[in-house]
């Protein structure tokens, strides 16, 4: 195993300790074009017999501990071969994005392309993704992907700004979240993304209604570290503990009640 490896295997492992998470953390390394190193990981194609989603190999990789590789001919979603750039963006392209969208997303053409602007691209073609449990990845990664509750992700917020300090932006279009905020938006501006998953994510890559994710670019992973561990140790942890030292009440009419019904076993106040 390679010794550089250790550092994210050990930022997984703290992940789990402070945030607890319900699936793994993943390692999303980007491999450039022109690579002409053969898979040494699961592909959907060879391994699978199947073309699928990004999404889909997000869940697999999350839950079942695979370190999957994705390459164009494994991937069958317009959108996300669109955002990675396999399918060029052509005037037919568009008139699909359009057709697609208007009436499901948008309510008009005019509607729908507003989103162009918004989006992010690679300056350089990619050839695949290698996804990876993060605790144990065999890559190094260029964005870290986090499934988590929003309590969660708050922790997240928290800790990288710690270090960072000010606030977190972030977009969200309602579609195309991890393909394109948490992979493509966090590594072309560098900065964390908290991501609102799409439809594409639940209906097929598995995420459930209470899930979002936290992205974090690689330049960023130390802040996130030392701000995760720093305010975990200050005092701010998950599960949030709720206050509880205190001594419940009733409505008096409420309370009334209850000692009717309780033919006096409720203890009567001084």
């Amino acid at each position: 195993m390679d010794k550089n490896l250790n550092m994210f295997h050990e930022m997984g492992a703290k992940i789990e300790k402070y945030v607890r998470p319900a699936t793994f953390p993943l390692a999303v390394k980007v491999i450039k074009s022109g690579s002409d190193q053969p898979s040494q990981y699961k592909r959907p194609s060879v391994d699978l017999n199947l073309r699928n989603f990004v999404c889909q190999n997000f869940k697999m990789s999350r839950t079942y501990g695979w370190t999957i590789e994705i390459r164009e001919e494994d991937i069958n979603c317009l959108l996300a071969r669109s955002i990675y750039g396999w399918d060029p963006v052509t005037e037919e392209t568009v008139k699909w994005s359009n057709a697609f969208s208007v009436g499901l997303y948008a309510k008009d053409t005019m509607t729908s392309e507003k989103l162009f602007k918004h989006l992010y691209r690679f300056d350089e073609e990619i050839q695949g993704l290698v996804i990876s449990p993060l605790a144990r990845t065999k890559v190094v990664p260029d964005v870290v992907l986090i499934y988590c509750l929003p309590a969660q992700a708050m922790r997240f917020i928290q800790g990288y700004l710690y270090v960072e300090g000010g606030v977190l932006e972030f977009s969200s279009a309602g579609k195309i979240g991890s393909c394109h905020e948490g992979i493509v938006k966090a590594i072309v501006t560098n900065q964390p993304q908290m991501v609102m998953l799409g439809n594409g994510d639940r209906v097929w890559g598995g995420a459930q209604d209470s899930e979002v994710m936290f992205a974090c670019p690689y330049s960023k992973l130390n802040s996130l570290m030392e701000g995760l561990e720093a305010t975990h140790n200050a005092g701010l942890r998950y599960p949030v503990p709720q206050y509880m030292n205190y001594a419940p009440g009733f409505q008096a009419e409420f309370e009334q009640k209850a000692d009717q019904r309780a033919g006096g076993t409720i203890a009567k106040k001084d």
